[in-house]
């Protein structure tokens, strides 16, 4: 083969990289004669990019096989790859023309297809998961490992909550390993509530400390002053803490000593002074200092708006509190790090026996391991006969997302080509594109793309032509992509990141096409919840005008948060519109039949609890355990099955009795019939207790794409990579800017080549600001948060075909001193353009700010009306049920359906903070007025502070204070048929006593009298009061059903 041209491309949104990608493996192939295709070695990020490769590699290859005329048009295709045309370099510019001739045609192609089919198994298009997978499992030995198995997320979730499990049960009966944990756990924590909540706030850290432990195990790198640049003169606090309170003390006599100013402001300014003074102390929460003014009123206030408030009275002396403060603050959260660091190491001692010492991993394990000098030229040459062959032409797409530690394992393997190109033995090919970097977070390192050609002698080009969007889309992302270069406000390492933004143009068989993208402004709203009313109704006009479901157009929604998703989902099919959130299903427990499987193992782990029994027995498996029935099997006979057989064969059993006892099951109920099946296989080969099975099968997961004919709705992240006809982007909720520090958890300083220097945790932002080396930091940390979100808006822009619509709500129109948000930017970039129109949309009345492109481009797509097809009743739901979503504030209306589901009818962050106030009522199982817990006395949160105001009304308070004899059920999840409704939903605390029961429910909605919350959730509680008496056997009348309301701080008893 002759010598090759090594590649790397940056190919925008829609520019054809798989198209690119799939010609350059054919034309390698060709090259090779079809020899050795498994020589060839393409890797992505995502098991379905590597899907897509390889059927568009045999789709192609299949054209040209077809006939002559599929032949001819591949065979320029191939030809512009391998000699290349003006201005892009081929795979070999020498190539003559007699070569082509002689190797592109038809009966070539075939012959390729026929090679590729019979060599489909081993042809080497994976993840880049997947290929460090087969590289360790292939280094055992090297990598001193004994076993080799990946495990899942799903599992994972489970070893961890498993290893805690085993740290606790070992911290309780050994004194020293208990004080480790316990000095570990409270130096980390960052609040009283933190440390109260032990389980939920260990997962927290777990789950954003533990890999960066993994990363950096090194303690000196963490919390340590000298390596994040502090010396001790700059820690040590001018006034020493013993001083602190006598310092204090004479300044307040100071201050007191002033005459008082005749003026009344002026005076009030003294007294206000004094009050702070009073106020200041050594811990002062947050960096603000509370204090009663002379109004009365209770005021914070920051360092920074003191020293201008009180700009007279303020002293060198002063000055000198602040300053120590500051400091013991940064003391303080240097010893909170070390401490945090001290927590994952004595977590990772457990995790770590239980699982990696057993040859389980993750990817990230493995990468990690790889990663560590594992490949050595002697193991680089034993791979080849270990792993049945060698990899001598690479192909690396979304090569931005690429981390350090897998540049790593990669690189040895691509130095050898890089170096022997005279040699001829092989070829490099790099996609990527830095302005979709959105996986910053996960390791992409945008240096390592930006240096890989230099690295490896790699001739670059861009590619800016669209294929996929038609270009009034285009002038959308060009005119606000542009204006990100120079956005006011955001950080100059940002805006030196994006760089020189390359004008898109769509390809031109797509310049005749008509399309749209058009920005909306809803009209004035009280509230932000009407705020999100109105931009909803505003994507139902959208709908409704372009008729995109009757036209058959893929239409998607995308926003920054699974509650946004919700939010909106929500709205929409509350008022009839199909939609569905595009996200992982917990398939184990989405449906009914998946439910009831769940309550059918708890009872065989715990036979004689009455709940458990009563709702199987109301359940379609009631003839399976009922004893006397043809298909029924006593707890024993299914316990025996279990423990003999395994969990395979219960399963087995249980889908064989169903159909016997003619239960009708759906393709939807099959096909998660299937899953558990499949997932009993696994366990069974693992050995589970049945705990841990039933664990597994709630934590469960699984990606599903919605079917046809709805409206999707789904997160950036997870649209990138997909296109769609129509695309609308709403801002639902504030506008949050793209480094909102309230997802800030800690600073990684790094050294010029990348490497950790050091590591600390987030202080609050009165000391990170005032501070010289965390406010570098934080310049840093916010750089790069910035970066991402103008990655995350090009994303999001470019994923229409034919039309985007940005729907904002109302903002009074003014000229931004700040772009350093996503819908700041947007306003921003097309504020002086003057695209706007008179349009109005009907129902919402929105106003149309920018409009590029044809409005009526959808009018070549006919409409076609689809009649559902009438579906008989079915002993179990014909599909998933609409339980009650956690996140809703606001409950069923009178006229819904128990079936129906809460709707979402409020803003992002209200929702937000109704699934936090009942997260903090399910922490109280019985409340003692007397020993309150810590987070009562002093919350933390806006939800800690709701919850802890509630337990001061006598009618809450009582439904806390109960006998020891109650039993009290939390979050109970109710799956039952009441007459021929299924009953879906989550009682939030079920209390059974003296053969009685009561229902409470916590309701966050806003409501102006008890009349209202009634009207809206009494079927709700009404329906679970009737499977509750079913299922226990208690009269319906000694049943009662209350709601606690946070809003009008008070109980309401439903009739």
């Amino acid at each position: 083969m002759p010598p090759l041209t090594n590649m790397l491309i940056s190919a925008s949104a829609g520019t054809g990289k798989t198209y690119q990608l799939s010609l350059r493996f054919l034309g390698l192939l060709a090259l090779n004669g079809g020899n050795h295709p498994e020589r060839l070695i393409a890797i992505t990020f995502t098991r379905k990019a590597a899907g897509e490769f390889k059927d568009r590699i045999l789709t192609d290859l299949a054209a040209g096989a077809a006939d002559e005329a599929g032949a001819a048009r591949l065979k320029e295709r191939l030809w512009a790859v391998i000699k290349g045309t003006d201005g892009e370099p081929g795979l070999w510019p020498g190539a003559p023309e007699a070569w082509k001739e002689e190797n592109l045609h038809r009966e070539r192609f075939l012959h390729l297809l026929h090679i590729l089919v019979q060599n489909l198994a081993r042809l080497n298009l994976c993840t880049i998961d997947s290929l460090f997978a087969q590289i360790a499992s292939a280094s055992a030995f090297e990598l001193g490992v004994s076993g080799f198995s990946m495990i899942d997320p799903t599992a994972e979730k489970l070893a961890r909550r498993e290893a805690l499990l085993s740290l606790y049960r070992e911290c309780s009966v050994n004194r020293e390993r208990r004080k480790d944990f316990e000095d570990a756990f409270l130096s980390g924590a960052d609040s009283d509530a933190e440390a109260a909540d032990v389980e939920n706030s260990m997962m927290r850290r777990l789950g954003t400390y533990h890999e960066l432990f993994l990363d950096v195990p090194d303690a000196g790198m963490w919390g340590n002053p000298v390596t994040l640049g502090f010396t001790p003169e700059e820690l040590a606090p001018p006034v020493p803490l013993e001083q602190f309170d006598s310092v204090l003390h004479d300044l307040l006599e100071q201050a007191k000593a002033t005459p008082i100013p005749e003026k009344k402001r002026e005076a009030n300014t003294r007294e206000d002074f004094i009050s702070y003074l009073k106020s200041f102390n050594t811990y002062t929460f947050l960096g603000k200092v509370w204090f009663r003014g002379k109004s009365g009123s209770k005021t914070d206030i920051s360092p920074e708006k003191a020293r201008a408030k009180f700009a007279e009275y303020w002293s060198p002396l002063l000055e000198k509190l602040i300053q120590s403060w500051l400091r013991m603050e940064t003391l303080q959260v240097l010893r909170r790090t070390r401490a945090t660091h001290g927590l994952m190491l004595l977590f990772e001692g457990k995790y770590s026996s239980l699982v990696r010492n057993r040859g389980r991993f993750l990817f990230h394990d493995v990468t990690r391991m790889l990663g560590g000098g594992t490949i050595t030229p002697e193991l680089k040459r034993d791979l080849q006969y270990r792993m049945y062959c060698r990899y001598d032409h690479w192909m690396l797409d979304e090569f931005q997302d690429t981390s350090q530690p897998q540049w790593r394992v990669i690189k040895p393997f691509l130095d050898d080509l890089a170096e022997s190109k005279a040699g001829n033995e092989g070829s490099i090919f790099v996609v990527g594109d830095i302005k979709q970097s959105v996986y910053q977070w996960r390791g992409g390192d945008l240096e390592l793309f930006r240096s890989v050609s230099s690295q490896l002698q790699l001739e670059q080009r861009g590619m800016s032509t669209s294929y996929r969007s038609v270009q009034p889309v285009l002038d959308l992302v060009n005119d606000i992509c542009d204006y990100a270069r120079i956005a006011p406000g955001c950080e100059p390492a940002a805006l030196e990141q994006w760089g020189e933004y390359p004008a898109h143009r769509c390809a031109p068989h797509l310049e005749d096409r008509p399309g749209t993208s058009q920005i909306w402004q809803a009209p004035k709203a009280e509230n932000i919840s009407a705020n999100n009313d109105l931009v909803c109704q505003a994507a139902a006009d959208i709908l409704e005008r372009t008729g995109a479901l009757r036209r058959g157009l893929e239409t998607a929604i995308l926003v920054s948060t699974k509650n946004q998703a919700l939010v909106i989902k929500g709205w929409l099919t509350d008022h009839g519109i199909p939609a569905e959130v595009c996200d992982d299903v917990p398939v184990g427990v989405d449906s009914p039949l998946g439910k009831n499987l769940l309550y059918f193992f708890r009872w065989l782990l715990m036979p004689g609890d009455p709940f458990v029994v009563g709702l199987l027995t109301h359940s379609p498996l009631r003839p399976l355990i009922t004893q006397g029935g043809p298909e029924s099997m006593g707890w024993k006979e299914w316990r025996l099955l279990l423990e003999r057989d395994g969990y395979a064969a219960v399963m087995e059993e249980l889908e064989q009795r169903l159909l016997r006892g003619r239960a009708e099951l759906t393709d939807f109920h099959r096909d998660r019939l299937a899953v558990w099946q499949n997932e009993a296989e696994q366990v069974d080969e693992q050995g589970v207790s049945l705990d841990e099975w039933i664990r597994r099968m709630e934590d469960l997961t699984r990606r599903e794409d919605p079917a046809a004919g709805i409206v999707r709705i789904m997160t950036i992240h997870k649209s990138k990579g997909l296109g769609f006809d129509i695309v609308i982007l709403p801002q639902i909720g504030r506008d949050t800017p793209f480094a909102d520090g309230r997802h800030l958890t800690h600073f990684i300083k790094k050294n010029g080549e990348g490497g950790v220097e050091g590591i600390v945790l987030a202080p609050s932002r009165h000391v990170y600001m005032n501070i010289p080396q965390f406010r570098e930091l934080y310049g840093e940390w916010r750089a790069r948060q910035q970066f991402d979100g103008f990655c995350k808006l090009y994303v999001a822009l470019t994923r229409a075909k034919r039309a985007t619509y940005v729907i904002l709500p109302y903002r009074e129109d003014k000229e931004e001193t700040e772009a350093d948000s996503m819908w700041k930017v947007v306003r921003s970039s097309i504020r002086p353009l003057n695209r706007g129109t008179e349009d109005i949309l009907p129902e919402s009345g929105a106003s149309c700010l920018y409009s590029r492109g044809l409005d009526g481009w959808y009018e070549e797509f006919p409409e076609s009306i689809q009649k559902r097809a009438e579906k008989n009743a079915l002993e179990w739901p014909p599909q998933k049920p609409l339980a009650r979503e956690r996140i809703s504030p606001s409950g069923l209306s009178e006229e819904a359906s128990p079936l129906q589901g809460e709707k979402h009818a409020g803003a992002g962050k209200a929702a937000a903070l109704g699934s936090a106030v009942h997260a903090v009522f399910e922490r109280i199982t019985r409340w003692d007025d007397e020993n309150k817990p810590a987070w009562a006395l002093h919350p933390a949160t806006e939800a800690e502070r709701i919850v802890a105001e509630c337990m001061e009304i006598p009618s809450i308070r009582e439904l806390f204070t109960l006998p020891e004899t109650a039993r009290i059920m939390k979050e109970q999840r109710i799956e039952a048929i009441d007459g021929n409704n299924w009953i879906s939903g989550i009682i939030d605390r079920l209390i059974l006593d003296g053969g009685g029961a009561r229902i409470v429910d916590f309701k966050t909605d806003h409501a102006d009298t008890p009349e209202q919350l009634r009207e809206r959730h009494a079927n709700q509680l009404n329906a679970y009061a009737r499977i509750v008496s079913r299922i226990t056997g208690i009269p319906l009348e000694r049943i009662t059903r209350t709601i606690v309301s946070t809003c009008l701080k008070e109980t309401v008893p439903i009739q």
